[in-house]
């Protein structure tokens, strides 16, 4: 990577690092104070998404657990040997990186905030804080990680395009699948994925000239 495109990395990465935590920042306290915007679009949204339609409360019940704390700790463990085995250490320190710290400040955050989860019968199980949503912050910074080692690791070709196309839309539908099962509220999820998103631009902040290094033409 020349001087000059690792500048423009490295402005652009901390330009949206700077956004996205104070926007983090700011929707943490809105939701820490119940702001009268933070229940407006969580009862917005709810109208939007959930309803009982059987075949997708089915579908979303079983889709929810792929983001299970203990299996997104299982997918990073795989992912860091894997790169560790390929000796592509920039990205393992990377995902390292990004899956620890926004996985441990969701844990962190939710005992800061303490929000109970929906007063409502809860079609999974669900314990602790909800704010914000863990399986949102897991599946969010999994899939922006798996985002960038492929980008950076897989040839060109058909299924290279399919996972850069996929791996954005994971999170989003597991964040639905929360609200779906009734154990979080919109402001949960959008906290969850503000919250990876940070961490992931943080890691690319600190790791971008070692990551991309290889990869200008």
């Amino acid at each position: 990577m020349n001087i000059y495109k690792e500048k423009n990395y490295l402005t652009c990465f901390s330009i949206l690092a700077i956004i996205s935590s104070a926007f983090y920042a700011f929707w943490a306290f809105s939701v820490a104070y119940q702001a009268s915007f933070i229940k407006g679009f969580d009862k917005l949204f709810i109208n939007l998404i959930a309803n009982q339609n059987k075949t997708e409360l089915f579908i979303l019940k079983h889709l929810t657990v792929l983001a299970n704390t203990p299996v997104v700790i299982g997918y990073t463990v795989v992912l860091v040997i894997f790169l560790l085995l390929k000796r592509k250490y920039a990205l393992a320190g990377f995902s390292t990186f990004v899956m620890a710290l926004a996985n441990g400040n969701n844990w962190l955050l939710k005992h800061i905030v303490q929000r109970p989860r929906p007063a409502v019968s809860h079609l999974v199980k669900a314990t602790g804080y909800s704010f914000p949503s863990g399986h949102s912050a897991g599946s969010m910074s999994i899939c922006l990680v798996l985002f960038v080692v492929v980008l950076i690791l897989m040839n060109k070709g058909l299924l290279k395009r399919l996972l850069l196309i996929i791996l954005p839309i994971i999170p989003f539908i597991i964040g639905m699948s929360r609200i779906y099962v009734h154990v979080h509220y919109p402001s949960d999820v959008l906290g969850g994925f503000i919250e990876a998103i940070t961490y992931f631009l943080l890691g690319l902040l600190i790791f971008q000239s070692k990551l991309f290094k290889n990869n200008d033409k």
